[in-house]
């Protein structure tokens, strides 16, 4: 008799929130969806410090649950290996090259790069999937079914979006890591949970014992192998009747394949207590974590002074802080590339140099940072941008516009402009007398926040108003009432 049906429909209405809460700005997943994002493993560390001893304790007692329903990256794995006929299964032992990339994913941390962890992460890779390849591609579908002509009123239901922020390069990486993923999860279930993931290598380090875990019950074994078929991190063997608990996703897989029911989730009995090997296990496991909580208090990221602060950087979020603090937080999920309405923030590949490989910065050709919106600073799973109310959002200067003065319309052309004061939330750039009756623009530093407003909106090339990124954010000396802010398409072609 078949058991545990209900796991295959989790595993598909865990992976399709996860995808909903990168999919849309406003998912109201809430409840353990909410949860999941913002306790993803190795962002909660470079978060809060109280998060090593939850997830110590946590795992202690119920192993490696995070991976089976809260980890998307998993869950999709899983999925995909679901679909699957042609499987190659069986026991396998681990491979020690997991130890490896967990002491060099926490070794180049301790160097001040995040980049390795970037490019590993499960919840960063799985976030870049949707933003990038997902989210543009259904805009598309949509827009293209909006632009065709039908009968009756459809425009409730359909009608054409702006176009969803795309790097393509980043695009680019992160079709081929899933690509690869999915094909090589089709034959071998969740092949990078089982070898190459950190945040599963270290979780493994609390759950080789833990109190909570699948038992075998040999003197009701057939000896039928289903179990060790079903398995998706190849964790089991049937013959000598073993289950590698730090491999062990608890999906559950084996009991519904049992037809004997041999294997049942069960408490760790008294007399299988802590063992020295296990000891150790655990030992290094929190020493790993409070490694990183020290690395995240103490180190700065390569480049983050020096030489490297010589050429301005890009654009932070509002609610970074600085320079520093995104580079030594951000993971690169795109969670706020996904709250932005106005489809500024943008992953790039090398912005932030090599340590900060696809990580987010905004890019004002293509909108602007609205005055009203505070959506990025409460997206954050890190901490990389801090929640802030909008009254303080408005006031954080993220950059400072520079006027060219010869690139100005006013002067090469001789005409009147002034689309940069028109748009300036804050009357940072406001004009004043010039020749002839025409006015130009001035900026006042003092009340700019570097929102992008007059860098848009200018019409001139190369654009006499730019915005250049601050290393450290500062406070606006002043800014108009909340409300009295231009209100402007960010994504319109031309902005008067």
């Amino acid at each position: 008799m078949k058991k545990l049906r209900l796991r295959p429909l989790l595993v598909w209405t865990f992976l399709s929130g996860f995808v909903a809460l990168f999919l849309l700005r406003d998912a109201g997943g809430g409840g353990l969806l909410e949860f999941g994002a913002k306790i993803q493993v190795f962002p909660a560390l470079l978060r809060w410090e109280i998060t090593i001893l939850l997830f110590a304790g946590m795992t202690l007692l119920a192993g490696r649950f995070y991976c089976s329903l809260l980890c998307p990256l998993g869950l999709f794995q899983e999925a995909v290996h679901g679909l699957g006929k042609h499987r190659l299964t069986g026991y396998r032992n681990g491979t020690p090259l997991r130890y490896w990339i967990l002491a060099a994913t926490v070794i180049s941390m301790a160097a001040g790069t995040l980049g390795l962890l970037h490019l590993l992460d499960p919840f960063a890779n799985f976030g870049r999937g949707v933003t990038q390849i997902l989210r543009p591609a259904i805009v598309a579908v949509n827009n293209l079914l909006a632009s065709i002509p039908l009968p009756g009123d459809t425009s409730r239901f359909l009608h054409a979006l702006p176009p969803a922020p795309l790097a393509p390069l980043v695009a680019a990486a992160a079709g081929i890591f899933l690509a690869a993923l999915a094909g090589w999860s089709v034959f071998r279930g969740r092949p990078y949970c089982d070898g190459l993931c950190p945040v599963g290598t270290f979780l493994g380090l609390f759950s080789s014992h833990s109190l909570l875990r699948i038992r075998f019950d040999e003197g009701s074994c057939l000896n039928c192998g289903r179990c060790e078929a079903a398995c998706p991190t190849a964790c089991l063997s049937s013959l000598e009747r073993k289950i590698d608990h730090d491999r062990c996703v608890l999906c559950l897989s084996c009991i519904d394949a049992c037809p004997g029911g041999s294997l049942r989730l069960g408490i760790l009995p008294a007399r299988e207590g802590l063992q020295r090997r296990t000891f150790l296990r655990i030992a290094g496991g929190l020493g790993t974590a409070l490694g990183l909580a020290f690395i995240r208090r103490s180190v700065e990221p390569l480049g983050a002074s020096g030489a490297a602060e010589a050429a301005p950087p890009p654009i932070s979020p509002p609610g970074s802080r600085s320079h520093e603090n995104f580079s030594r937080k951000c993971i690169a999920c795109s969670a706020c590339v996904k709250a932005c309405p106005a489809g500024i923030i943008r992953p790039a590949l090398l912005a932030w140099g090599a340590s900060g490989l696809f990580q987010p910065h905004l890019d004002y050709n293509f909108g602007y940072c609205q005055f009203e919106c505070k959506s990025c600073t409460t997206a954050c799973p890190t901490g990389a941008i801090d929640p802030l109310s909008l009254e303080a959002k408005q006031l954080v200067q993220i950059g400072r516009a520079q006027f060219h003065r010869n690139d100005c319309i006013v002067v090469k052309n001789g005409t009147a402009c002034g689309a940069c004061a028109e748009h300036c939330p804050t009357q940072a750039a406001h004009m004043v007398p010039y020749r002839d009756g025409l006015t130009i623009p001035k900026v006042d530093p003092s009340v700019c926040i570097g929102c992008g407003a007059c860098h848009f909106a200018c019409p001139a090339t190369p654009k006499a108003m730019v915005v250049r990124g601050l290393p450290f954010h500062g406070t606006a000396k002043s800014v108009k009432a909340p409300g009295e802010g231009p209100v402007m398409d960010p994504l319109e072609e031309f902005p008067f």
